[in-house]
Order: structure tokens, then sequence, then C-alpha cells
């Protein structure tokens, strides 16, 4: 089973996690790390050791936010373990699939799934005629 780690700004990572818990049931191999608290070398320090915590374990990493100080943290670590897969700008709807499709797929092969929902799913409410 592929590893979730959800990073965010705020509550706003174990926001995603409850709701999307609520929806699909109670979840194992997830971490959720907030900025909350900490300066971006303490925060990047943070993410590097979730990380190593489980290394040998395939994972992916969610971001909420591209540019913010999570995303710039995980960027950081990228650098020196391009191996890493970071998402960033997540959603619930592709965080539902992620909990759903992770052990049928590797973390490769996972990734542009979880991209390609995330995108299908914003767009524009409108009444059909």
């Amino acid at each position: 089973m592929i590893r979730g780690i959800i990073i965010g700004h705020g509550t706003f990572a174990q926001a995603m996690v409850n709701t999307a818990e609520k929806i699909v049931g109670k979840q194992p191999d997830i971490e959720v790390i907030s900025n909350i608290g900490f300066s971006a070398e303490a925060l990047c320090e943070k993410i590097g050791e979730v990380i190593n915590n489980k290394k040998n374990q395939e994972t992916i990493i969610f971001v909420d936010l591209p540019g913010g100080s999570c995303s710039m943290s995980c960027y950081s670590l990228l650098k020196n373990s391009s191996d890493l897969n970071i998402i960033c700008g997540l959603n619930l709807p592709m965080l539902i699939e992620f909990f759903i499709l992770r052990e049928r797929h590797s973390a490769l092969e996972l990734v542009p799934i979880l991209i390609k929902k995330g995108r299908d799913n914003i767009f524009k409410l409108e009444v059909r005629k």
C-alpha cells in the first residue's frame, strides 16, 4: 500500500484527510503535516523526518498550495532526492481517488491518475438547458 503524506497550511491537511475518511473510511499509512509553528527550515526538516521514517515504503506527498511554504519545503527536499512523488494543488476528489486506488497501483502509475482526477473535478457549474 502506498503511504500518503498530506501537507498544508493551517488545518487544511487534517481537514482534507478527515473529510475524505468520512467518505471512504479510516485510512492507514497517512501522515499529516501542518506548517503551524514551523519556520521554513523547521518545516523542511519535519517533512524530511516523516519521509525518512518509512523510506522503503512507496509514498506520494500531497501539498495544498503550489508556491507556498509547504511546497517550497518539499521542493528543497526534491533537489536532493529527485525520486520523490510530490503533487501540488490537492483537492478532495484527488485525495479520495488516492485512498481508493493506492493498493492497486504503484506510486509512479498513480500520480498521473490523481493529477487528472484533480483537474477533471475543477469546472464551472452550470444549468444545462
